[in-house]
């Protein structure tokens, strides 16, 4: 069955969903903290990295009378920030305190390491296992991988053999063009020292006189290659992509991971040459980056089609 270029623009209208308002021009309501990509919501994943408004560091520095430091680092009066038993003798971290814990969720890890749920950068599976990368039973792992006992992709025979999940379904693809929405992120709150990568963020991601921009892949695409936990192993990262909207392309690097970008809707096309698969694929885009792609900054999301190169 031949489909015309009008019908295949309908069909992928409408899987276009409405966009929601990005947090780091609006913020959140109360209780909920917004991540650097973007979205509210409580946890690590949202909370983890001490900076912006109300971000003080508190587990150096402590807090205002009255509010309770997170064990992220966030001074506030919700049970986030004083529900749990660090600092000052166990007093849920009011005012402060160590709490016994790292500052990876603020600051990154360097490559070879994942942050751990307490905020220690490490490459066990205490520190990678059920945190941020233990969910392959839903994202399935790529070729040579298995879903291990810890919910990460791995490639260790000892860790495949009494394998947690076995997902019946295939890691999401990284080929053809993916075409999606691509959200502003804050580059710095998702990792004030190193990417998820594991890149300084100090590092120039230029190549000679090109420009490079920075991106974050979604995670639905990016964890099945993720092996051990540990991002920096991951065949994405630094993988350049050229990412189009409505105000021209520019070339990526792809050194984050966004948590709260989906991989997107896919649908399938029956054209003469038999059958094609059409993903959409959603990223996260740096100020500059998101700006020579839409042009302005808007409410923080914007349609975009990508490759890899």
């Amino acid at each position: 069955m031949l489909i015309t270029t009008a019908s295949v623009s309908l069909v992928f209208l409408s899987f276009v969903s409405t966009v929601a308002g990005n947090c780091l021009f609006g913020g959140c309501g109360a209780g909920l903290c917004c991540s650097a990509y973007g979205y509210c919501g409580v946890g690590a994943a949202y909370c983890g990295a001490a900076v912006g408004p109300g971000a003080v560091g508190c587990l150096n520095g402590g807090c205002p009378a009255g509010q309770c430091c997170s064990r992220y680092g966030y001074c506030g009066t919700t049970a986030e920030h004083c529900g749990w038993n660090g600092g000052n003798g166990g007093n849920g971290g009011i005012n402060g305190g160590n709490g016994g814990n790292g500052n990876c969720r603020a600051t990154g890890c360097a490559a070879g390491a994942c942050c751990s749920a307490h905020g220690f950068c490490g490459n066990t599976a205490a520190h990678c296992g059920g945190v941020t990368y233990g969910n392959c039973g839903v994202t399935a792992c790529g070729n040579g991988l298995c879903c291990s006992r810890f919910g990460y992709c791995d490639a260790i025979s000892v860790n495949c053999a009494f394998a947690k999940f076995l997902p019946g379904k295939p890691a999401a693809v990284l080929e053809g063009e993916f075409e999606g929405e691509a959200t502003y992120y804050n580059a710095t709150m998702a990792g004030s020292e190193y990417s998820t990568c594991g890149i300084s963020r100090a590092r120039s991601l230029d190549d000679g006189d090109e420009k490079i921009y920075t991106a974050a892949l979604n995670e639905a695409q990016f964890d099945p290659y993720t092996v051990g936990g540990i991002p920096s192993t991951n065949p994405i990262c630094e993988k350049k992509a050229l990412v189009k909207g409505a105000n021209g392309e520019i070339v990526v690097r792809f050194v984050d991971r966004c948590q709260n970008c989906e991989q997107g809707k896919s649908y399938q096309l029956d054209n003469i040459d038999g059958f094609n698969l059409l993903h959409l694929g959603n990223i996260a885009l740096t100020h500059d980056a998101f700006i020579a792609v839409a042009g302005e900054l808007g409410n923080g999301h914007a349609n975009i089609a990508w490759h890899f190169l």
